[in-house]
């Protein structure tokens, strides 16, 4: 299956998993049905967007991957929580490895990183 073309949307069954740069250079890791949406809701301090990120300004989007079905973007979210900061930054480097770090855990879920959305392209900057 070809990732879909644009970054997320109401109607869409897709889920996404990404991490977050804040001005404290720590990475915040979520998931949205609507990641344009949720990273507005993070950059502005809304009420509905994150504890931690209305506490540390984001800064940037550093990785997004897209996934199918909300549980097995929560699976990967779950498991990039539990990372070492140097081994997210690895997984930054290369997001095409994400179903391979993690083996069988995540065995036939397929993740297609999404490298061209950028926290300027959500924001509508």
């Amino acid at each position: 299956m070809k990732a879909p073309e644009d970054g997320g949307g109401k109607d869409r069954r897709m889920a996404y998993i990404y991490m977050a740069r804040c001005t404290d250079a720590s990475l915040y890791t979520g998931i949205a049905k609507d990641v344009k949406q949720r990273l507005k809701e993070h950059y502005y301090k809304k009420k509905s967007g994150a504890k931690y990120t209305r506490s540390r300004q984001v800064q940037s989007l550093e990785m997004v991957w897209e996934t199918e079905e909300w549980s097995d973007a929560a699976k990967l979210e779950i498991r990039i929580k539990r990372l070492a900061k140097s081994q997210k930054e690895e997984l930054i480097l290369h997001p095409e490895q994400v179903s391979e770090k993690f083996g069988k855990a995540l065995e036939g879920i397929s993740y297609y990183p999404r490298p061209e959305l950028t926290l300027e392209g959500c924001l509508g900057l």
